[in-house]
Order: C-alpha cells, then structure tokens, then sequence
C-alpha cells in the first residue's frame, strides 16, 4: 500500500513539475521595452514592417508592424515583449502586393502537354524609399540601453519607386 502510495505521489509531483513548465507560450530572460513611432515625410506610417538585427550577432533579431498611427512594439518571441539591450541595424519596408494567381489551366488545351499553367499577375509596389528595406543599405541603427527604450522615432525621407515589380515565386514551376 505505502509503494502504491509513493508511486502515485511521484507521478503527481512530475505531472504539476511538467505541466507547470510546459506553457504555450516560452518567454525569455533579459528582453527591455522597445516602443515607438515610424514616420515617412513627417507622417506617420501604417502597416509597416519594422526589423531590428543585431550588430553583435549575440543577441536576437526583434520585429513589429506599424499600426494606423505609425506606433510599434517591438517583439522578440511573443508579441510586445521587447529586445535585447544593444546595437542593431534597422530595416523598414512597407510592400502592397496586388493582382492574383489564376487557377490551373489544363495544359493540354494549351499545347504543353503533362504541364500546370497558371497565370501570374501578381506585383508589388513598394510604398517607402528602397534604401530602408536591406540591411545592405539601411543606414537606420539604434542602441537599446538597459532599460529599454519607449520613445523611439524613425523619421524616413526620401522618394519612393512606386513601379509595379513582377513577384518572383518559384513555388509554381
């Protein structure tokens, strides 16, 4: 009876160990608040993609998107709960995709026997200046400090090239 006892408070112990240190949601250790504004010719931005990467390579790479009053939240792992202190380069992109993918066409019909042929007439149009959206050519860094940042502004300026490019998807061939 004392065994079965035992073997039973063993069990529940390692149960509530396990289901107590197995949350959906994971959290780490170190993340400081990182919150502000994106503007683009001195209006805020809305739906914006905003990176941050680390310029060390010893922390983790943070990202927000931009709600209807150019605000963000930086996120590391789960929404809002900020980054790690230090240095990043910054990346800022804001893309419209528009046309669509038409439904397979029997190839046959089409001369290309055994083929899938569909119509592709997806574009994207990019609504802020190119030399923001590469961490080639970014010149936007920020330094987090240890206690985190809640006033950050981005003021971007520049021209935007608003030519249609083709999507390039490789998932079709």
């Amino acid at each position: 009876m004392n065994k079965r006892i035992s073997i039973v408070v063993v069990i529940t112990i390692s149960l509530l160990f396990f289901m107590c240190g197995c949350s959906n949601r994971s959290t780490l250790v170190g993340l400081v608040p990182a919150k502000g504004i994106l503007k683009f010719n001195d209006k805020p931005v809305d739906g914006a993609t905003i990176l941050f990467s680390p310029v060390d390579q010893q922390s983790k790479a943070a990202s927000s998107v931009t709600d209807a009053n150019g605000k963000f939240i930086m996120r590391t792992l789960n929404p809002n709960d900020g980054v790690y202190p230090g240095s990043y380069k910054v990346v800022v992109k804001k893309t419209e995709e528009r046309g669509d993918i038409e439904e397979p066409v029997n190839a046959d019909e089409l001369g290309k026997k055994g083929r899938i042929v569909v119509k592709d007439t997806r574009e994207l149009i990019e609504h802020l200046p190119q030399k923001y959206a590469s961490f080639s050519t970014t010149d936007l860094t920020i330094i987090i400090p240890a206690k985190g940042n809640k006033e950050i502004e981005f003021k971007l300026t520049g021209e935007v090239d608003t030519t249609p490019k083709k999507v390039v998807d490789f998932s079709h061939r």
